[in-house]
């Protein structure tokens, strides 16, 4: 019989047990679980709504972090709420008590060998839980879920949350997604741009929402000598770029520090990078803080260097919060921020470029305090209140 765990660093509820993703016989403490499929559900017949996430994990990320907010607002609300993952049974953010996260993954097989199974199990917890909708995130993700429920009655949303022409998907990958997302009830696109990259037939049945964002605090009066950025250590973020350009910027401003925020495949090869550059002692990796909002307040800017994004959450939320914010010309950061008015834009992979617009910030700092004023000001249309009601009108239109 499977056991019921809590989460690690979370209240939520998972399954331990692979072969007791969802358990024919009844253990007492979860009683909703049915004996058989027949004709029994899991659900609770007083829940305002019963909504079914499917992701790869619910570990740290853009994606995941996008899900957890939905995920607890709805719980909130009184909402049924289940997340499957199907890589891991990892849980980066804090969520609601009434939030349930069931992983179908064996980490022991490679993936082409845990489809047949993945798609037998999503299949099967549709029958079960008879959600009102599905919502999946992320290409891959989102081609499973399809074919699972190939032939069901069931409302399906897809997401996609990255650049579709820079995420390295394979021309299967591509292929599948134009042949399956006409099955869904609703695509949702971060951005125009990934709208742009999918036929215009689809156009009718998708819509761009973009990321619900909260703060826990704003951007500080008094102001620290320090660079931040926030963001998982993998190629996409191109951390090399900024600790490069900072290099730069150190060399006519020593008295100013770079807080680089998050963790990741790379860190050792950044650690390489700043010691040969004679920096280590300007140049921080503190890692994923629970208080992020807090530690990057006294910021005198934020940069944002990735080579490619599909909505930066980082970018999101240093605007919010006011703090002055420069980026690279990725999609979404370039139809969030004009550049010159709410923030500073520079070509991806330009070193010097990057570094041109930190010296600008600190020898500027009017240009600064305007620039972070205005980010502020044009990040309110992306506050959680706001975008929670695009997300209603998507999962729940009739």
């Amino acid at each position: 019989m499977a056991a019921l765990v809590r989460g690690e660093g979370s209240n939520v509820r998972w399954v331990a047990h692979l072969d007791a993703i969802i358990p024919l016989r009844r253990p007492k403490t979860r009683p909703m679980i049915p004996q058989s499929e027949g004709n029994m559900t899991v659900h609770s017949k007083t829940a305002r709504h019963r909504i079914l996430f499917v992701i790869g994990s619910m570990g740290r990320g853009g994606a995941e972090r996008v899900i957890s907010i939905l995920a607890n607002e709805y719980a909130e609300r009184g909402s049924e709420v289940r997340i499957l993952t199907l890589l891991d049974d990892e849980i980066g953010y804090a969520l609601k008590e009434g939030v349930e996260v069931v992983p179908l993954c064996d980490k022991n097989k490679s993936r082409i060998r845990q489809l047949p199974f993945w798609l037998y199990q999503i299949r099967r917890a549709v029958r079960i839980y008879q959600p009102d909708v599905v919502v999946s995130f992320i290409a891959r993700i989102n081609i499973v879920t399809l074919l699972s429920c190939l032939g069901m009655k069931q409302r399906i949303v897809v997401s996609e949350r990255n650049d579709p022409a820079r995420d390295g998907r394979s021309p299967l990958v591509r292929l599948a997604t134009r042949l399956l997302y006409p099955f869904a009830a609703r695509v949702v696109f971060q951005t125009a741009w990934a709208q742009a990259c999918f036929p215009r037939r689809l156009w009718k049945r998708s819509a761009i929402i973009p990321n619900p964002i909260s703060v826990s605090t704003g951007a500080l009066q008094v102001k620290s000598k320090k660079i931040v950025s926030v963001g998982r250590l993998v190629e996409q973020k191109n951390h090399k770029l900024l600790i490069k350009a900072f290099k730069v910027v150190h060399e006519s401003h020593p008295e100013y520090s770079l807080f680089i925020y998050g963790d990741g495949p790379l860190r050792t090869e950044l650690v390489k990078q700043v010691d040969a550059l004679g920096i280590a002692h300007a140049v921080f990796l503190p890692g994923v803080v629970p208080d992020v909002h807090e530690k990057i307040a006294d910021a005198e800017m934020f940069v944002l260097s990735s080579d490619y994004e599909g909505l930066s959450n980082a970018l999101l939320e240093a605007m919010m919060m006011g703090l002055p914010c420069i980026s690279t010309y990725c999609a979404g950061s370039d139809e969030v921020i004009v550049d010159g008015e709410n923030g500073l834009l520079v070509p991806v992979g330009n070193h010097v470029a990057l570094a041109e617009a930190m010296i600008k910030m600190i020898e500027s700092p009017s240009l600064a305090r305007e620039l972070g004023q205005r980010s502020r000001a044009s990040a309110s249309r992306f506050r959680k209140e706001e975008v929670i009601k695009d997300w209603n009108s998507i999962l729940f239109e009739r």
